[in-house]
């Protein structure tokens, strides 16, 4: 079944999380590798990082438009409604800063994503940077500056991790706690 139903989500949703959630995992396992051998900043490899980083945006935009056009299963019955808020609020929360992540990386990136074949340039080398860095009258370093404290300072090691373990630990809420099928609706294989 590839689409989702009243009561579970399709095979291409539950690929698509999947695969994003080990995608973000990577880009973290190489940011910690890279900045955990050397106290170089950047570290050398950089790359890598922003490589996986920006490629992330890839399943997202699929998810989004796959979740635009398929119904989300419904919420188990007797569910609360501050669940029901709380579950909708943090997954509008994750799906921002899915998108948030890999663009405030690149915005915050002053030398562009090498993918080998073909390279993304530097954000501050684009002509929409030209414009927003006359028009609002700032430089690229305070953009850069911005960028640099949203991405490394905040939202990279604190903010969406805390949203990562609070969805996971909801999703075990459910199963272990509330006996639904919030959880195995996700998991692969399960119908």
């Amino acid at each position: 079944m590839l689409k989702n139903t009243e009561s579970t989500y399709g095979s291409v949703a539950k690929w698509l999380h999947w695969l994003t959630a080990l995608w973000i995992l990577a880009a973290y396992v190489v940011i910690l590798y890279l900045t955990g051998r050397t106290d170089q900043r950047p570290p050398p490899g950089l790359n890598y990082h922003k490589v996986v980083g920006f490629t992330i945006l890839i399943p997202v935009l699929l998810r989004l438009a796959w979740r635009a056009i398929n119904p989300q299963p419904k919420h188990p019955d007797g569910m609360p409604r501050w669940q029901i808020w709380a579950s909708r609020l943090s997954h509008a929360l994750l799906y921002f800063l899915l998108l948030a992540m890999p663009l405030s990386g690149y915005f915050g990136n002053g030398r562009g994503v090498d993918y080998g074949a073909f390279q993304v340039p530097s954000f501050r080398d684009t002509r929409i940077a030209a414009w927003i860095f006359d028009t609002f009258g700032i430089t690229y370093a305070q953009w850069n500056d911005f960028f640099d404290t949203f991405h490394y300072g905040i939202v990279g090691p604190y903010v969406l991790w805390v949203l990562i373990l609070l969805h996971a630990g909801a999703a075990m809420y459910h199963h272990v706690v509330g006996k639904d099928d919030v959880l195995t609706r996700m998991l692969p294989g399960k119908r």
